[in-house]
């Protein structure tokens, strides 16, 4: 068999490379060995948000992914309510001045000037933050940050509207497994695929390795090297039948330090192996926000770095627990839930040291598109259409360079310490 591209991987990004190389009009094959988007996609909190301090790059590719999105809505059901930090007004004002490519700044001191906004971001001193959001009123000297062009979609919707129009310019997707690349003359140009007929050889003019958590071990197979660990992250959604989430929150997240367990709560778990690191104080970023007829939380206070990862980790016993207890601080009457069982998944994610995404050629022939750490479905639009610019030999926009694989071998190339910070 022969394809003018093939692309490895039916995630979500490999399905927006696939659907943007289809569109322009060049013969590409889509190889998968599960079904679409059965591995990690819809493993998160399905969320966006054109908001990334200390990243002008990611800001950019993300905001692009978001300009690509109008074709799709339909199926994505993007729900724009934006991105509410709530914290020390210290701390998110340090947020902001790391981002000042997220549009105008509007600060409040009362209720009564918070604008109906789809740009930028509004600062709620802490005398407007519960005349905004009532629920929010226990709070005390903490502020809130709302960040606009940013909210949750559909990742199921968005990566079969995709894959639909992906077929619908000529594409193909074939089951089947990925097992190796073999070199004419130097140069890679035929894939090895195990099929239900069997093992093949393909020709390819181009290759896209597009295989989310498996990229670490099938560069190493390749015997190339770039710097990649693969993380466990989880989700835990709860029925809310008291309605003690409001249905019409934003995402919330809650930027502080916390501690998550009272004292008495402590004296009866020191004992309990494993659980040492969850009875000091805890990093930000536990978040959470309203979904069907009950609520998502996250919150991975210390994900561990995992070895030889398939799609499905499986969740410690305490993970659904621990991301309800990070909201307490927001939602204090979300301890009603505790005890209750929710249904808890999650997947594997492939991080780079700053947290960029390899996004490029990194062989003659052969290119990349994978570490999408956390911001996978905000970013596949975006990454896929710059994987077929790198493939076709288009006009790049200035942040390719940040994000391809080659800047490793830059001695020029400075990432920001501040780009590491753990993702949402």
């Amino acid at each position: 068999m022969e394809a003018e591209v093939l692309v490895v991987g039916a995630g979500i990004a490999g399905l927006a490379a696939a659907y943007f190389l289809a569109e322009r009009g060049v013969p590409t094959l889509l190889l998968e060995r599960e079904a679409p988007l059965a591995c990690t996609s819809d493993k998160s909190t399905e969320a966006y948000r054109a908001f990334w301090p200390g990243d002008a790059s990611l800001t950019a590719l993300v905001e692009r992914s978001l300009e690509l999105l109008a074709p799709f809505v339909s199926l994505a059901h993007p729900r724009p309510r934006g991105y509410l930090y709530v914290g020390r007004e210290e701390g998110l004002m340090a947020l902001v001045a790391e981002a000042p490519q997220a549009g105008p700044l509007r600060v409040h001191r009362r209720g009564a000037t918070y604008p109906k906004a789809t740009e930028g971001l509004d600062l709620l001193r802490p005398s407007a933050l519960g005349e905004v959001f009532p629920y929010l009123g226990h709070l005390r000297g903490y502020a809130g940050l709302h960040v606009r062009r940013a909210g949750w979609l559909s990742a199921h919707g968005l990566g079969m509207a995709l894959l639909e129009a992906f077929r619908a310019h000529g594409g193909r997707l074939v089951r089947g497994e990925f097992l190796g690349v073999e070199r004419v003359g130097g140069r890679p140009a035929q894939a090895r695929v195990r099929t239900a007929q069997g093992e093949v050889l393909w020709s390819f003019r181009a290759l896209v390795l597009a295989v989310g958590p498996f990229l670490p071990t099938l560069l190493s197979a390749l015997g190339y090297g770039l710097p990649l660990k693969v993380e466990a992250h989880f989700k835990a959604w709860y029925p809310d039948p008291r309605g003690l989430f409001p249905r019409e929150a934003p995402l919330m997240i809650w930027n502080e330090p916390q501690e998550i367990f009272l004292p008495e709560e402590k004296d009866l778990l020191k004992e309990e192996e494993g659980l040492e690191f969850l009875l000091g104080t805890l990093p930000p970023t536990a978040h959470g926000r309203p979904e069907g007829e009950g609520f998502l939380v996250l919150y991975n206070p210390r994900p561990g770095e995992a070895e030889g990862p398939g799609c499905r980790p499986s969740p410690p016993p305490w993970a659904g627990e621990v991301a309800l207890r990070g909201l307490f601080p927001l939602l204090p009457g979300l301890r009603a839930y505790l005890g209750q069982r929710p249904r808890v998944d999650g997947g594997y994610y492939v991080r780079t040291p700053e947290n960029r995404p390899l996004i490029g050629p990194l062989d003659q022939g052969i290119y990349l598109l994978g570490a999408l750490s956390g911001y996978g479905i905000m970013a596949a639009l975006g990454a896929g259409d710059l994987l077929a610019r790198h493939v076709l030999g288009e006009n790049l926009p200035p942040y390719a360079k940040d994000l391809a694989p080659g800047r490793y071998q830059d001695p020029g190339y400075r990432p920001k310490a501040a780009m590491a910070r753990a993702q949402l």
